[in-house]
This record gives C-alpha cells, structure tokens and sequence, in this order.
C-alpha cells in the first residue's frame, strides 16, 4: 500500500508538469511504471489491458510507426519519432493498470491539474502585463507570448495546445458545476463559476483560432448535457446566444478580428499562389496541398516516421512555397500527416482510435471521455497534435484516465 502511495504521489507530480517543466514528466511517469511492478497490480494484466480495446488500438498505432522504421531513410527523425510516441505503447500498458478506482484518487489528479493551471495563468498574464507596461504593447497579451518561462523551457505550451488544456478542464468543471458535484477542492458555485471564466479568458486570450472553434464545440456539449439534465431547452438555447455574442464582440475588438479576415480571404481566394506572402491558413493550405502530393506517391506504406519532414521541405520547394522553403514545418493537419507517414494503414488505424474512443464514451455515457476524444478529433483537422511530446502524453494520458475512472469525479477510497 506504501508503494502504491509513493506511485500515486508520482503521477500527480507529473500531471503539475503539463504546464511546468515538462522535461521532468518523464523522469516521473517512468518512476511511477516502475513501481507498478511491486505492487501487485500486474495480476490484473488480462481484464485491465489485454481486454482494454483503447489499448490494442493505441498499441496499433505506435507498432505501424516502429514497423515504417523499415523504409525509413532520416532514422535519426525516425528514432525521435518513436520516442514521441512511445506513450502510445507505455500508457496503454501502465494506465488501465494505475487507474484502478480502488486505489487511484480520481479527483486529486483534477485538483492537481487545476491549481497548477490557475498558477500557470496567474504567471503568464503577471508577466504578459508586466511586459506590456514596459513596451505598451498589447500584443504582449495574446497569443504565443501568453505564457511563462520555467527552467528556459518556454512558453512550453503552444497557444493550440494550451488552449486544448484548458479545454479539457472546462468540460471537467463545467459538468462538475450541471451536476453539482461536491468531491473536488471547491463546491461552491462562485468557485466553479470563478473557475470557468478563468479557462474560457485564457482561451481566448491565447488567440488560437483551433481553440476558439474548440471553444464552441465545449460550450455546445456542455449545454446539451444541462439541458438533457436539467430539461431546460430554451435556457441552454439562450446561455449559448449570449456566449455567441460575447464571442463576436470579443473577437471583433481584438487582432482576432484580422486573423479571421486573413483566414478568410486565403480560404476563399481561387488564384492563391504558392509564392504569396501566406499567413497561416495560406500556409496550410499549400501544406496540405504538398502533403497530398505525397499520399499520392506513396498510398500504401507513407514515406517512414523519419521522412516526411523531409518530403515536405522537398515539395515546397518543388511547388515554390517560398515561405515555407526550409521551415521544416510538418503538415498541420493530423490524419494527412499520418497517411503520409505510414500509408492506408496508418491512416486507418488513426481513424479507428477516434472511432473507438467516441463510441466507448457514448455507449458508456462518459461525458469526459467523449468530450476528450471530439476535442482532439477536431484540433486534428488543423493541427497534429500527435507529432509532438505535449499532444501525445496529454492525449493518451487522459483517455485512459477518463475511461479507466467511467466519468465519476468521485472516488470514496483513499492512498
């Protein structure tokens, strides 16, 4: 039980790195697996992993890339590639096994997460507006200048991803205040009101167009469940008209407003050149349009883990792309990256994770684990999010806490 005790102390720690200091979350997170050998949790390796079908498919999805190492000629890039993805294999093993809801306390891991989010926010803006008193400039507020640096290891957390984060804990607070549950650090309904509000301006203030969209999708969820729950139709309809309002007003008084514009006007253009001075949709768009070129040249197996960087920096140069011409950028959109990286195959098997992590949520009515699957699903049409370290463990870390807990908050055992 002492051991179990230390372990649990070890994955909270972990969790507390997402917004600082991540480059310590292995050195934890590989601890904690290592005591989970001397526990005697291991006995439980048939029912929690060998029956665990999130499992099978996430250790799929890491075989296909180790397997693309074959064809690969960067394995430099490749190895790097396995080493991002290794949480595909090591989670599904450890996870289901730590997330036993007998020994494992659901709600400190939300507590951890939250209050070292509130001090990563605290942190960022008490810089932010420090650095604008000095320059007078407001973009020192927004977007990937927001956040605070640990260590020189920062702002760790891209705008798209940070704003993910703080996503995932308004779905978590958000059904917590519908339901009103009563096991997390605060109970009161200004706490959680208080909470919320926090999440949702640091969102938007890290002027991620992904995480605004995001926003919506979170916001839509959430007053579907209040008015299933509640039975208050016209109440949800009209909360969701007013956060529609302060949204435009918002996005309106800010640059946010010419982000838009800017994605709009590329969206729409049918004479966009390669060689125009391309914001980011622009660039994505040709991006995508490169990444194609490739899926087409190599359907079935995709160029290798370690290669399509490389293919990439090749086809903008091709196609005259002068702005991305040695930007090493990858193809920001997930499902295109992946088939261009392991072919039909690992397009399918990207496919199928998803599909088995939104049908086990909707058939077992959890909320979070639903939520967390539409949310990553939707941030994967403009960005991969399982090519770096901070997608990946996110990602897997809390599809396996979600499921493993069945979406209770609750946990009546102690470490």
């Amino acid at each position: 039980m002492q051991l179990i005790a230390i372990r649990n102390i070890l994955v909270f720690l972990f969790v507390a790195c997402f917004f600082f200091y991540p480059r310590l979350q292995t050195l934890f997170i590989s601890l904690a697996f290592f005591l989970t050998f001397f526990t005697g949790e291991f006995y439980e390796f048939k029912n929690r992993v060998l029956q665990n079908q999130i499992s099978w498919v996430f250790i799929a999805f890491f075989t296909l890339g180790l397997v693309s190492l074959l064809w690969t000629d960067n394995m430099a890039a490749g190895w790097k590639g396995i080493e991002i993805k290794f949480s595909f294999i090591a989670f599904a093993i450890f996870l289901p096994l730590i997330f036993n809801v007998k020994s494992f306390n659901f709600s400190r891991v939300i507590n951890v997460l939250t209050i070292s989010s509130l001090v990563y926010v605290a942190l960022s803006f008490g810089r932010a507006i420090y650095i604008y008193s000095e320059t007078g400039n407001f973009s020192t507020l927004l977007g990937s200048t927001l956040g605070f640096r640990m260590f020189q290891d920062a702002p760790f957390v891209h705008p798209t991803y940070v704003s993910f984060y703080f996503l995932t804990l308004i779905l978590i607070w958000g059904k917590n205040l519908i339901e009103g549950g009563k096991e997390l650090f605060t109970s009161s309904i200004i706490g959680k009101v208080s909470l919320l509000l926090a999440f949702f301006v640091f969102v938007f203030f890290s002027s991620s167009k992904a995480g605004l969209l995001g926003m919506g999708i979170v916001v839509v969820m959430l007053l579907a469940l209040f008015a299933k729950r509640e039975k208050k139709t016209i109440q949800a309809i009209g909360f969701f008209v007013f956060f529609l309002i302060v949204m435009v007003v918002g996005i309106y008084n800010t640059n946010l407003k010419l982000k838009f514009e800017q994605a709009y006007i590329e969206l729409t253009d049918p004479n966009l050149q390669p060689d125009a001075n391309l914001k980011s949709t622009g660039a994505r768009i040709w991006i995508w349009k490169a990444t194609n070129e490739i899926i087409k040249e190599n359907p079935i197996h995709g160029v290798g883990l370690g290669d399509t960087r490389d293919e990439l920096s090749t086809k903008y140069k091709k196609m005259g792309i002068k702005s991305l011409e040695g930007s090493d950028l990858d193809s920001h959109q997930q499902f295109l990256q992946t088939f261009a990286t392991l072919g039909l195959l690992g397009f399918l098997s990207l496919s199928l994770i998803f599909i088995v992590i939104i049908m086990t949520g909707w058939k077992q009515k959890n909320f979070l684990l639903l939520g967390i699957g539409l949310i990553y699903l939707l941030f994967g049409l403009t960005e991969s999010m399982l090519e770096t370290q901070g997608g990946v463990v996110f990602f897997t870390f809390f599809v396996f806490f979600f499921a493993s807990t069945n979406n209770r908050l609750n946990n009546t055992s102690n470490e």
